[in-house]
């Protein structure tokens, strides 16, 4: 049997993508967009260096934001992003 999870409520409704996302950019542009109201934040895998940024991002926010990733393929996707902290 397959189980499914709701999708949590988003105050916005948005979610922020960030395509190409370095994690050298990821604090700033991540609080930047938290600060703003948006709180569910994607960095795609095929981004440099994703589970980085995600494990910057997840450290540096408050645990209300909806950090995840995007372009997920496989089950390691899955378990790497669970690893740093990725929730979406």
């Amino acid at each position: 049997m397959s189980q499914t999870a709701p999708f949590p409520k988003l105050k916005r409704g948005l979610v922020a993508i960030l395509r190409g996302l370095k994690p050298s950019e990821a604090v700033a542009i991540g609080k930047a967009i938290h600060d703003a109201g948006i709180e569910a934040i994607e960095v795609p895998l095929n981004s440099p260096e994703p589970f980085v940024s995600i494990a910057d991002l997840v450290k540096a926010l408050p645990q209300s934001a909806l950090i995840g990733a995007g372009t997920v393929l496989t089950t390691a996707d899955v378990d790497a992003l669970h690893k740093v902290g990725g929730r979406l």
